[in-house]
């Protein structure tokens, strides 16, 4: 496996945000990973860091392939992201997270997928494993956020990839502002505008990642009311009052909707039933959470909650 941060162009610019603060050193699992991919493909690794921590500077000692960009605390994955973006040369972007740990193949399985996919494919996705599976709330933090994407996703063009195991030809970026990519997740502000400029996505079972981030009970708590408060905060303007209004009162009926939402998508699966068993306490819990940072989100907006996202 060659990587690469000179000459000749790479074939991949692969955008990671060192964001995590527990497991910290996972992020050096993902770059042992892509060091050992099967085939030939050059990448480079762009980092936008607001960490600027010891595991930084092991990276900056350790792994030449990767470009660390500093960036003040509290500074928006969003906005690490399209920093990264500014700095990338590949044909192709990836975008990962610092904690997710690709497959053996994941570089060659991007490739494959492009090459496969309708001309009009202008960005390729896969499926969502769990990689940390200790314990019955490893498995209820991974369902929670994760459970649309475990393995069988649909196969072939549809409208939803994951955010964190996606790859872009460069162009789907032409002609995109800075402040579209930057006020949110790209699965939600992006994938959108793609599709009404004509382009399709690509989804594909070969496109395997494993979500390997160990939570403690009170971090992944913060975290799905954040992540819950920024996703209403950004559905409706501030001056539509009474569409917020509505939405507020409507998440009381979130909750078993959330969750027979979960428990379907899970059995469709036709795996896993035994581990959703077990998880269901922490899930319930969790799904509670899920519905009080709407509600606040709708309420109050959702202020600076992007920033604190990981």
């Amino acid at each position: 496996m060659e990587a690469t941060n000179t000459a000749p162009a790479p074939d991949f610019s692969i955008l990671i945000g060192l964001v995590s603060t527990e497991d910290e050193q996972r992020i050096l699992e993902t770059l042992d990973s892509l060091r050992n991919q099967q085939g030939q493909h050059r990448y480079e690794v762009i980092i936008g860091d607001r960490r600027n921590d010891e595991v930084s500077q092991r990276i900056q000692a350790e792994y030449p392939e990767a470009v660390l960009l500093p960036a003040e605390p509290g500074t928006s994955l969003p906005v690490l992201r399209t920093r990264a973006l500014a700095k990338a040369t590949g044909r192709y972007i990836i975008v990962t997270e610092d904690h997710c740990v690709p497959s053996a193949n994941w570089l060659d399985s991007f490739d494959a997928a492009f090459r496969a996919a309708p001309e009009t494919s202008i960005a390729v996705g896969g499926c969502v494993e769990n990689g940390v599976d200790d314990t019955a709330l490893d498995w209820a933090t991974f369902f929670c956020e994760y459970s649309f994407f475990l393995e069988p996703v649909q196969e072939g063009t549809g409208e939803v990839l994951p955010g964190m195991n996606v790859a872009y030809k460069k162009e789907a970026f032409d002609d995109i502002a800075d402040d579209v990519l930057t006020s949110g997740f790209w699965e939600t502000t992006l994938h959108h505008r793609l599709i009404e400029k004509g382009y399709t996505l690509y989804s594909t079972n070969q496109v395997k990642i494993y979500h390997s981030k160990k939570f403690s009970l009170s971090l992944f708590l913060k975290q799905r009311f954040i992540y819950s408060r920024y996703y209403a905060g950004l559905r409706f303007p501030t001056e539509k009052r009474l569409h917020r209004l509505a939405a507020c009162g409507a998440t009381i009926l979130l909750p078993p909707l959330l969750f027979y939402r979960m428990i379907k998508q899970i059995r469709a699966k036709n795996r896993l039933r035994k581990e959703l068993a077990q998880a269901s306490p922490y899930l319930a819990l969790f799904i509670l959470i899920w519905a009080a940072g709407e509600m606040w989100g709708y309420a109050f907006g959702q202020q600076r909650a992007l920033n604190a996202i990981e």
